[in-house]
């Protein structure tokens, strides 16, 4: 009973990893190789420690009858190995260093002595890979230190340095934002990232992960141990793409406490001027922070003989000043808000015609569609609206037009010059923070979790027009979090468990600049006033924003996988879930959009009409309405 109990069990595991995606993913390294004696003999029982220099904690295996042995589950960094048995001497080599991913190999050559002597070696494992055909390209922990990362419009990301490795083309604006990655002539907006052994997709699928791990979560360089990128022939845990796979290691804590501070500033004094530009525009950027990572050593529940807690932090921030302009844009003139066109004028200075099409008809001789011109109360002022026309007495305009500024010159376009130079956009301030915890117990089970925060602080779009009838949105804060925990369990030398849960989510809110109920413009009848409706004039500035939205891309991620080493050969058996999202609440369109052109108050074929007229009358071109 208890037989078909544990089968039963074992079948059911099958069939959750077989419903599972395939893709689970496990960034841990492992160090193999094997132990013979002078003649080249593989020599069994041999006692091997792997000890990390970094933290002092370490693991021990025994090589098998075939002089085999394995050491896997190793975070990415620098190791010494150290081998004894009775009759030979001790061998001992340092320098060792791995990398994520890595299958690295080591050959244990031993030697016949005392225990009391030492071979010492100073070697590093072989960069070949001797264990599968997989391609793949390293930044190691001293080329993200040593190469120049320049701050360049936006928050520093060690991802950028991708663009180095063989087989990367990119594509984009200059500041970064856009990075349009190929890998190899693959696929753009196809390649997959992941940040401690999950994947940094949110809700919102389509996505590049090099771009997503440059804009959407940068990785600090200060931060990221090390980075690989996957281009071809990789393991069938990292399906999950059509061109690459970048991963990514954040730095752990070690035995002695460790901090940083730093600052990377650009200046507009400091920048050359531009070819055929006279004046240098602004641009000061400043990006600073620093980090702290060491031992966690609380008595009985963080450090003990057998538990060892190691934490690592990094904060940064980013802040951008860009140069400021005073535009100039087209208002309607005082003359025009009160119904009088006579400055509406072509640049030889004949008058535009302004039509009534309360007066449309047909001409009895050509059929063609006629109108009369505005004159006035009189009846012999051309291209003036009678004030007591009661379109214009009961125009909805006037809401919008009472918030417009005075001309800073006659002319019937261009006209308005911003007194107070604004930004076009008040740019990046940015906060970034990593955390991390490992904690280890004994020398078979290892947990860390680790935190990454973004924010990019309001984006504000400055207006040339009042807010209460500005068209500009801004954006609040976006909050962006990846969350990950992992617990590695390693059964024995050949058997090893590895569990990732991972949390991200980007969080994004745009609102209005005139928001206030109170105050906006209004027509009746619409599904919400809260928002001032959108107004578009030809040849003149559009007012009003009428959308907002708020939106949240979470997605939940689980992997695990149980990997097997059989002599020469390993097993890998696992799955993943993902359970990705977006979720909109949007308020888009609800007060409305309506445009006004010049025909409306215009004939076909004639330089004529004027659209400050046709929003006077009430005269729409389109509109719509959600």
């Amino acid at each position: 009973m208890t037989r078909r109990y544990l089968s039963g069990c074992l079948a059911g595991i099958v069939l959750l990893l077989l419903s599972l995606n395939v893709w689970a993913q496990s960034f841990n390294a492992t160090l193999t190789g094997s132990v013979t004696d002078p003649s080249g003999l593989p020599v069994p029982a041999v006692e091997l420690t792997l000890t990390p220099v970094g933290t002092g904690v370490p693991v021990r295996v025994t090589s098998g009858s075939d002089g085999l042995f394995s050491f896997p589950n190793l975070q990415s960094g620098e190791y010494e190995l150290r081998a004894s048995i009775t009759g030979f001497k001790e061998f001992v080599q340092r320098g060792i260093h791995v990398l994520s991913n890595q299958v690295a190999r080591v050959q244990v050559k031993l030697e016949l002595g005392a225990e009391t002597q030492t071979i010492e070696v100073n070697e590093n494992v072989s960069a070949i890979n001797f264990d599968n055909a997989e391609v793949k390209g390293e930044i190691s922990p001293q080329n993200i230190q040593q190469l120049p990362l320049l701050v360049g419009g936006i928050t520093r990301s060690a991802v950028a340095f991708a663009k180095l490795l063989p087989g990367v083309t990119e594509g984009g604006g200059s500041d970064g934002r856009q990075f349009n990655v190929r890998v190899n002539g693959g696929m753009t907006m196809g390649d997959e990232a992941t940040l401690d052994g999950v994947s940094v997709a949110d809700g919102a699928l389509g996505q590049s992960g090099i771009a997503l791990s440059i804009t959407g979560h940068p990785w600090s360089p200060e931060a990221i141990g090390e980075i690989s990128l996957l281009t071809s022939n990789y393991q069938p845990q990292y399906g999950a793409t059509t061109s690459s796979v970048t991963t990514g290691v954040t730095k752990s804590g070690t035995n002695e406490f460790h901090g940083s501070l730093y600052e990377y500033h650009r200046n507009t004094a400091l920048n050359a001027r531009q070819f055929d530009i006279a004046r240098r525009p602004q641009d000061i950027e400043q990006d600073f922070g620093g980090t702290i990572g060491g031992p966690i050593k609380i008595p009985w529940l963080a450090w003990t003989d057998r538990k060892k807690t190691y934490g690592f932090f990094n904060y940064e921030q980013f802040i951008r000043r860009g140069g400021v302009t005073a535009p100039t844009v087209s208002i309607p003139s005082l003359k025009e808000r009160a119904g009088d066109f006579t400055d509406w004028r072509d640049a030889a200075g004949n008058l535009i015609p302004i039509y009534d099409p309360a007066t449309t008809r047909r001409d009895p001789n050509t059929g063609d569609f006629i109108r009369d011109q505005f004159m006035g109360c009189d009846g012999r002022t051309p291209n003036v609206i009678c004030p007591s026309d009661p379109r214009l007495q009961s125009s909805l305009a006037k809401q919008w037009l009472r918030y417009l500024p005075t001309p800073t010159n006659g002319q019937p376009l261009n006209n308005y010059t911003l007194p107070v130079p604004i930004t076009g956009n008040v740019n990046s301030d940015t906060i970034l923070w990593d955390m991390r915890i490992d904690h280890h117990i004994g020398d078979k089970d290892r947990f860390f979790y680790t935190q990454h925060y973004y924010a990019s602080e309001a984006n504000v779009n400055e207006s040339v027009l009042p807010k209460e009838i500005s068209a500009n949105g801004y954006r609040k804060p976006n909050t962006n979090n990846l969350w990950r925990a992992s617990w590695s369990h390693t059964f024995n030398s050949h058997l090893l468990f590895n569990l990732n849960l991972g949390y991200n989510n980007i969080y994004s809110v745009s609102n209005c600049v005139g928001k206030d109920p109170s105050v906006v413009p209004k027509i009746s009848g619409v599904v919400n006033n809260n928002l001032p409706p959108a107004m578009g004039l030809q040849d003149f500035e559009s007012m009003g924003c009428n959308s907002e939205f708020s939106q949240t891309r979470p997605a939940y991620i689980a992997n695990a996988l149980l990997s097997w080493v059989r002599g020469r050969h390993t097993f890998r058996f696992g799955g993943e879930y993902r359970n990705q999202q977006v979720n909109t609440t949007e308020y888009g369109n609800e007060s409305g959009s309506f445009s006004f052109n010049r025909l409306n108050t215009g004939l076909l074929g004639v330089n004529s009409g004027n659209s400050v007229a046709s929003f006077l009358l009430g005269a729409v071109s389109s509109g719509s309405l959600d």
